[in-house]
């Protein structure tokens, strides 16, 4: 049931979660993107007086969007930070990996020959994996973010019931992430999925998630701004294959480049809906993964 109280009260509670819960797990190492969600368990991590090496994932072969933001985070906090570079040459080898740790039949759970999901995955095993060959006590995600707090852009459009319906199905979901680092025998925590935290998010108003900006997680980006992290706060939502360049791995069919032409076509001279639709496709494929 969602309580109705200012957003600020939320925000208030909801970093005080954060950091008992980091405080608690006590994990050196984080996987940092720069985006909404690591940041601010970085955040509470740093609140706490825990200073943890971050872990960035880049493929060589792609054009990663999260550097920048990783890179301007590790300087302002002065934390150490370590770029995970992913091979083009060593994909196959990747994929044989990530396949034996989640299955064939997750790995194709969206039946494009296992493009998406592997794409993505390719970023968390890569992280873990270096981060357990360095000896991590165990590493911080922020999984859970976009599922608790509305990060995906289909879900702007919903009412409120259908919404608040959807956030509940999709926060109990799968988290591949959290199989890999199992596989891996790497001890990986995500504070937004520690039970307490889940059950506050749930209670937060629809109003706090989504206002009239439509930037989505809303109440996360107020926190990051109140903490003169700005330059996060504002950033648009990167998928980790986006954020690191894995999406240029491999090819699938639920690609925006693969919409049908005639679709396309109808909506030409039109470029604002056309941009939408091409977001709505990236995001609605990203859910896939779940």
């Amino acid at each position: 049931m969602r309580i109705k109280a200012p957003c600020w009260y939320y925000g208030e509670e909801l970093l005080k979660m954060l950091r008992r819960a980091v405080k608690k797990s006590g994990c050196d190492c984080i996987a940092l993107s720069g985006g909404i969600d690591s940041s601010l368990v970085l955040l509470a991590s740093l609140l706490e007086g825990i200073k943890p090496k971050g872990y960035i994932a880049v493929y060589r072969g792609g054009l990663p969007k999260d550097i920048a933001f990783a890179n301007y985070l590790s300087k302002k906090f002065n934390i150490d930070a370590e770029l995970v570079f992913i091979e083009p040459y060593r994909s196959e080898d990747l994929r044989k990996s990530i396949t034996e740790c989640i299955g064939e039949e997750n790995l194709n759970s969206h039946l494009d020959g296992g493009c998406i999901e592997f794409r993505n995955d390719a970023v968390f095993y890569s992280v873990i994996k270096k981060a357990r060959d360095d000896r991590c006590r165990c590493i911080y995600t922020g999984s859970g973010g976009d599922e608790l707090f509305a990060g995906y852009s289909f879900l702007l459009s919903l009412g409120e019931e259908d919404l608040d319906n959807s956030i509940r199905m999709l926060s109990y979901g799968r988290f591949p992430e959290v199989e890999i680092a199992k596989c891996l025998n790497m001890n990986a925590f995500s504070p937004f999925l520690d039970e307490p935290i889940r059950d506050l998010s749930l209670q937060i108003p629809i109003y706090c998630l989504r206002s009239s900006r439509m930037m989505r997680k809303e109440i996360l980006r107020e926190i990051l701004g109140e903490s003169w992290l700005g330059m996060i706060a504002e950033r648009m939502k990167a998928p980790a294959e986006s954020g690191s360049g894995t999406k240029d791995m491999c090819i699938s069919r639920f690609d925006e480049r693969f919409l049908p032409l005639i679709f396309l076509q109808d909506l030409e001279g039109q470029p604002s809906i056309l941009q939408h639709v091409v977001v709505v496709v990236e995001e609605y494929v990203d859910l896939f993964r779940l």
